[in-house]
């Protein structure tokens, strides 16, 4: 009996069922790609603003006789004969929220230089005490001593501090006396003297 040559080809063909199976297969492996590339993703984040804070700056505040600008007409005087004397305190006060040192200078300008150097200052931290009211006049300075007794210099020098530290609230008091030198001459009669001090506050260091 013979086969037909046609028979024998069919044998190395897949069965229908087989062919069905590996279209399948190539789909589960395009899905697993998909999943695998979720990764790539980043992680859930979130962010809060905390605000609500203030920051307010200090102030640092110098009173002098508890104002701002001041003429001290207390020292002022008239009539001064050799061997008298004047003396006046004045208060300056930290009305401001940082402590700070304070520092005096003084300078003068007069009409005769023979009268500038005829009038000697002393410059205390203290308080005016003040003797006899009339002729001849009589003044002084409690404290101790930071300039003087010397005459006041045309230029601008330093008679006082800088201090200890003045805390906020605190207040310290200086001194001032001027003494009509007894060597005055004659020349000296009918001048002027006009004494000017700045007082200056500096910021403590932290």
């Amino acid at each position: 009996r013979g086969r037909a040559p046609g028979r024998r080809m069919s044998r190395h063909r897949l069965p229908p069922r087989a062919r069905a199976r590996v279209p399948v297969a190539v789909a589960l492996l395009g899905a697993l790609g998909l999943l695998g590339g979720l990764g790539s993703y980043a992680y859930w984040n979130d962010e809060v603003v905390v605000a609500g804070s203030t920051i307010t700056s200090g102030t640092l505040d110098l009173k002098v006789e508890g104002v701002d600008s001041y003429t001290w007409s207390a020292l002022s005087t008239t009539g001064l004969a050799p061997g008298e004397s004047v003396a006046k305190s004045l208060t300056f006060s930290n009305a401001g929220s940082t402590p700070f040192t304070v520092s005096i200078t003084s300078s003068v300008s007069t009409s005769l230089e023979a009268f500038r150097t005829a009038v000697l200052a002393t410059v205390t931290d203290g308080t005016a005490t003040t003797g006899s009211a009339t002729y001849p006049r009589s003044a002084s300075c409690s404290g101790v001593a930071t300039y003087g007794p010397a005459a006041l210099p045309l230029a601008s020098t330093a008679v006082l501090g800088p201090t200890t530290a003045i805390q906020p609230g605190e207040s310290r008091t200086f001194c001032v006396r001027l003494l009509f030198s007894v060597a005055a001459g004659n020349t000296t009669q009918s001048k002027t003297l006009s004494p000017t001090f700045t007082v200056t506050a500096t910021q403590v260091s932290p």
